[in-house]
């Protein structure tokens, strides 16, 4: 992905400035990055940016100045409390009430010490929103000091026109006016070592984009052994330092990975329970669509046997319970057996239908018999029914057997 880096100076600068590192536009499969003509820009006018920012991994650079650097010891062990911890080690040599200040800290500690940048959380707030408004997603904001490599020897030295950026061999880094940077780098090292120690010339190495003879030539004479570079600009020398800057986009700050291993595995969950239950309520809607046509299918049919049995009658409303009203009132007399009860009692004692089993029942309400016409396999499960039925409280008549295929039909006149 190209990246741009955007160099927005102390709170007081009213411009910034946009930089692209000169790999990120390098190759012909990668997507042309249309550039603005000016790379000082407003802040005021910062959503101009959100068209070419779109394809790109966006960095802040802030101001030394808006940032407060130091070096911490710490313990090796409990690493996680750090974090709460640090703050309250701070405090004695803090301006601000440490609940003004949101603290970034350095990925692990070098030689128990721990790299601590400390920022006025409503002003970081405050651009995090502004870059929200601007539509400009922000991938890392640092602090221009960190961006400095490591010199192999020495001191490595940034001039810019009110502030000089100094990192050390030995890592610390640290900021000033360029007309204080003599007295304190001497004091620096005269605190470091001792005189008998100290080489015959420090390596300086001091680099910038303006004219610096004056700066050099305020240096005491022959503590420093000084190598000058002079720079296009510092933002595109700043911006190709091969250094790992501190994020301070951390803890509530750190930006949501939307291409995340966890996003991912919860869309492909999201997306198989919506098929899931798409299908679901596609099956479910089919199922009522289909007991609707069956319901429908049983409404003409019971109209249509209502017609039958009563074709006399033009009302069709309630005809379920007109029919239950007439079955129970079948069979009924003053104080008799009716004819559901004498079926009922009948029909119970027929135990196995393989051996015996009705082919046609009638009922007499004169004589209030029930005639019922059976096939039994054999005439011993015949006898045997009609037993029951006697021993069970009826009368029973039984007309002669006669023998079809290979079993025996009667009927039975059955009373009480």
């Amino acid at each position: 992905m190209k990246e741009l880096t955007l160099f927005w100076g102390n709170h007081r600068d009213e411009i910034f400035t946009w930089h692209t590192s000169k790999n990120s536009t390098s190759g012909s499969a990668q997507k042309p990055l249309h550039q603005l003509e000016s790379h000082e820009i407003l802040k005021a006018d910062l959503p101009c940016l959100a068209e070419m920012a779109a394809d790109c991994s966006v960095t802040l650079v802030l101001s030394a100045d808006d940032v407060m650097s130091a070096l911490v010891s710490v313990p090796n062990k409990a690493q996680r409390l750090l974090r709460k911890a640090v703050p309250y080690m701070l405090e004695d040599e803090l301006a601000s009430s440490v609940d003004d200040l949101f603290f970034a800290l350095a990925d692990k500690p070098t030689d128990s010490k721990l790299q601590v940048r400390a920022i006025d959380r409503a002003y970081l707030e405050e651009l995090l929103d502004q870059f929200k408004q601007a539509e400009i997603r922000l991938s890392k904001v640092c602090l221009d000091l960190d961006l400095l490599a490591l010199p192999a020897e020495g001191y490595s030295v940034v001039v810019a026109e009110s502030n000089v950026l100094v990192v050390g061999e030995d890592g610390a880094r640290w900021h000033c006016h360029p007309d204080d940077f003599s007295w304190l780098i001497q004091k620096q090292i005269s605190e470091a070592e001792d005189d008998d120690s100290l080489p015959v010339a420090v390596p300086l190495q001091v680099c910038s984009d303006r004219e610096i003879d004056q700066f050099v030539h305020n240096l005491p004479v022959g503590r420093f052994a000084v190598e000058q570079t002079s720079l296009e600009t510092t933002e595109e020398f700043l911006s190709e330092q091969e250094n790992t800057a501190i994020n301070l986009l951390q803890a509530e700050f750190e930006p949501k990975s939307e291409n995340s291993a966890l996003t991912k595995f919860l869309f492909r969950v999201a997306t198989l329970a919506a098929v899931v239950l798409a299908t679901h309520l596609i099956f479910q809607s089919v199922n009522i669509y289909t007991l609707s046509e069956q319901k429908a299918q049983l409404d003409a049919q019971k109209i249509t046997l209502y017609k039958q049995a009563f074709p006399g009658s033009r009302q069709f409303r309630g005809i379920e319970k007109k029919m239950r009203q007439h079955i129970k009132s079948l069979g009924t007399g003053s104080g008799e057996i009716d004819f559901l009860s004498l079926l009922n009692s009948s029909t119970e004692l027929m135990t196995d239908l393989e051996k015996i089993y009705p082919t046609n029942i009638s009922y007499d309400h004169v004589k209030r018999e029930l005639r019922m016409d059976v096939i039994a396999s054999d005439l011993v499960s015949l006898d045997q029914f009609a037993d029951a039925l006697k021993k069970d409280g009826h009368q029973v008549e039984k007309s002669s057997e006669t023998q079809r295929g290979d079993g025996y039909s009667s009927r039975l006149i059955i009373s009480k």
